[in-house]
């Protein structure tokens, strides 16, 4: 039996970028005034902004597919390894409705009760998490496991205008998983799911290459898809056989798929290569933030849409959005050290990597603190930490 891998800590750092994302989108979102709203940076947010969601399916789909081969490497049963992941998967949805009747009680007697039944992000995921389990279970190979993965992303990706035009025959609240059922704020299954199957296809190829010392090799083909995809994705649009069925450019469009997955994919490589600079081992906020992103999802949805800061609503200028980030931010990135440490060992992480950087530039970045080496640093976790299973938009 092969060896488990070593933890993949670009990914985390990857889901941390896109925590930061979604913090600075949601805040604009939130609190900028309606006549700063057509400026270049309110733009430029929500350009960014629109990325978070993509990135966090994507990160459970290749989080999904370590679970599963570890799972595997234990040799459960099939319906073993599907009661494990049905916990995972039906432990996110229970907390996707948990946060909608916090909300509720929150903003009662304002509220609206079918708001709880709203299909948001943590809705997706979870049944994302369900259904790449489920779909891997049959299958012992990689080879197997990458084609059914790549194949049943593109399968829902083409069908998606098709599946929007389903207007009636099933229930309302299958339809709101489905398609949304007339509600493109929602993240219904056709075509967000898409994003979850292309990065278990992407964990499952690169838990393969790693085995084969074949990783850097293989992130150069993930950045040369990812050039492709989004090349594609531009050129989908000259032509008008694409725009079939319930056509909506930004919600069921194959042509926006491919621009988003070849995005996310660039990205990926980037933090590739970024997690494997020299200095990386060192303490890094955007991986902390990472593996605390349901956390920082849930408490920054009640600090920015909730009633603490309700006041601010749509009544601050850019200079005053970003001085509301200066202090969200960093509260996000206290609580996240906080959770993943404890209290005195994320001061002393903290405060030995601040000590190390000095003596490291002096000494051209050889110099790397020993104390550092000797903190619970993600690299040496095992693949058990379950934190880093789950990441919300």
């Amino acid at each position: 039996m092969n060896p488990p891998p070593e933890r993949l800590t670009y990914l985390d750092w990857m889901r941390g970028l896109a925590a930061l994302i979604m913090l600075q989108g949601h805040a604009f979102d939130r609190w900028l005034r309606t006549d700063f709203r057509n400026g270049a940076l309110f733009d430029l947010s929500q350009v960014f902004g629109g990325f978070p969601a993509p990135i966090f399916l994507f990160l459970v789909g290749a989080s999904m597919a370590i679970v599963v081969d570890r799972l595997r490497r234990k040799r459960p049963s099939a319906s073993g390894m599907l009661l494990r992941i049905a916990k995972r998967g039906g432990w996110i949805l229970l907390l996707a409705y948990v946060f909608r009747i916090e909300q509720y009680l929150v903003w009662y007697p304002a509220s609206d009760w079918l708001g709880v039944f709203r299909i948001d992000t943590l809705n997706c995921i979870g049944i994302s998490m369900l259904l790449v389990g489920a779909f891997s279970i049959p299958f012992r190979t990689s080879r197997a496991k990458i084609a059914v993965m790549a194949s049943t992303a593109a399968i829902v990706v083409i069908i998606t205008p098709w599946v929007f035009s389903i207007k009636t025959l099933l229930p309302s609240i299958a339809l709101d998983y489905i398609n949304g059922h007339g509600h493109p704020e929602y993240f219904s299954i056709f075509s967000w799911s898409a994003f979850a199957f292309a990065g278990a296809a992407f964990g499952y190829a690169a838990l393969e290459a790693r085995l084969r010392g074949a990783e850097d090799l293989f992130f150069y083909w993930v950045a040369t898809a990812g050039i492709v995809a989004y090349a594609a994705g531009q050129a989908m649009t000259v032509f008008p056989i694409f725009e079939y069925g319930s056509f909506d450019y930004s919600l069921t469009s194959p042509a926006f798929f491919l621009l988003r997955i070849g995005c996310v994919l660039i990205i990926l490589y980037m933090a590739y290569r970024w997690s494997h600079r020299r200095v990386a081992p060192r303490w890094s906020p955007l991986r902390t933030l990472g593996q605390s992103s349901l956390l920082v999802y849930w408490l920054h949805m009640d600090l920015v849409y909730g009633r603490p800061f309700n006041a601010l609503g749509r009544g601050l200028d850019n200079k005053g959005v970003l001085l509301q980030l200066a202090w969200l931010v960093p509260s996000m990135l206290a609580l996240s050290a906080l959770r993943q440490y404890g209290f005195s060992r994320a001061v002393r992480q903290l405060w030995n990597t601040v000590a190390a950087f000095p003596s490291s530039q002096r000494r051209g970045g050889r110099d790397i603190n020993k104390n550092i080496a000797k903190l619970p640093l993600m690299e040496r976790t095992g693949w058990s930490d379950r934190r880093s299973q789950v990441a919300p938009n």
